[in-house]
C-alpha cells in the first residue's frame, strides 16, 4: 500500500470511527430506539439474500466494499420495492485492517433476517445503520435480538405475562413490541423511561 493509501485509509478510519460511536462508547452511553429511529432514511425487516464483496472508489482510494441485498417483509420507516440492496464498507470476513471492523459495522449472513436503521447514502453510495452494529437486529423466530443497552422500547407493547423490564431494552423482545415502539417513536410518541 503507497503512503497516500495508508493515509488516506488511516483518515477514514478516524473519521467513521469519531462518526459512530465504537465499543467503548457503546458501554459508555446507551442507544435509544428514537436516536435510531430518527437517523435512519429506511427502517425494515428483511431477509439477506445475498453478500458480494467487491471495492469502492472513495478519495482516489480503493477501499473493500460489500454489497448486500435484503429480501424486504415490511417497511417501518421510507419505502421502497420487494427488495432494498446496499453498499457498506467492508467484507465479512474482516481482519485487522479492515475499515467496516474499525467502525464497528454489522456483517450479515445471508439466509438470516435482520430489523435494520439504514442511513442514508453517502455520496460514495455508501451506507450502514445508524448506531454501527446496533443499528441491526437478529430476528429469530417472532422475536428479535435487541442491545442490552438499548432503551425506548415501549413496555405498554409487551404481550400479557412477560416482563416489562425485559420489553424495555435488552435480550429478545418480541418483533411486534418493537414494530410497535419504532411506530410510536416516528408517531412522536414520547420513549418510555427505563
Amino acid at each position: 500500500m503507497s503512503t497516500v493509501s495508508a493515509r488516506l485509509a488511516l483518515s477514514l478510519t478516524l473519521a467513521m470511527v469519531s462518526a459512530q460511536p465504537g465499543p467503548m462508547a457503546m458501554t459508555a452511553l446507551p442507544v435509544t430506539l428514537p436516536d435510531l429511529s430518527g437517523s435512519a432514511a429506511r427502517v425494515f425487516r428483511g431477509v439477506c439474500l445475498s453478500a458480494e464483496v467487491g471495492t469502492t472508489d472513495y478519495a482516489g482510494a480503493r477501499i473493500a466494499a460489500t454489497t448486500y441485498t435484503f429480501e424486504v417483509r415490511e417497511y417501518l420507516k421510507g419505502g421502497g420495492g420487494k427488495t432494498v440492496t446496499f453498499r457498506q464498507v467492508g467484507t465479512p470476513s474482516g481482519g485487522p485492517r479492515d475499515l467496516g471492523r474499525a467502525a464497528s459495522l454489522p456483517v450479515y449472513t445471508p439466509g438470516l433476517e435482520y430489523v435494520i436503521f439504514l442511513l442514508p447514502e453517502s455520496k460514495a453510495r455508501l451506507t450502514s445503520p445508524a448506531g454501527a452494529s446496533r443499528g441491526a437486529f437478529l430476528v429469530a423466530g417472532e422475536d428479535v435480538i435487541v442491545p442490552e443497552e438499548l432503551t425506548g422500547l415501549f413496555p405498554s407493547a409487551a404481550p400479557q405475562g412477560r416482563d416489562a423490564t425485559t420489553a424495555a431494552g435488552g435480550g429478545r423482545v418480541p418483533y411486534r413490541t418493537v414494530r410497535e415502539s419504532i411506530l410510536k417513536t416516528l408517531a412522536g410518541a414520547p420513549p418510555a423511561r427505563r
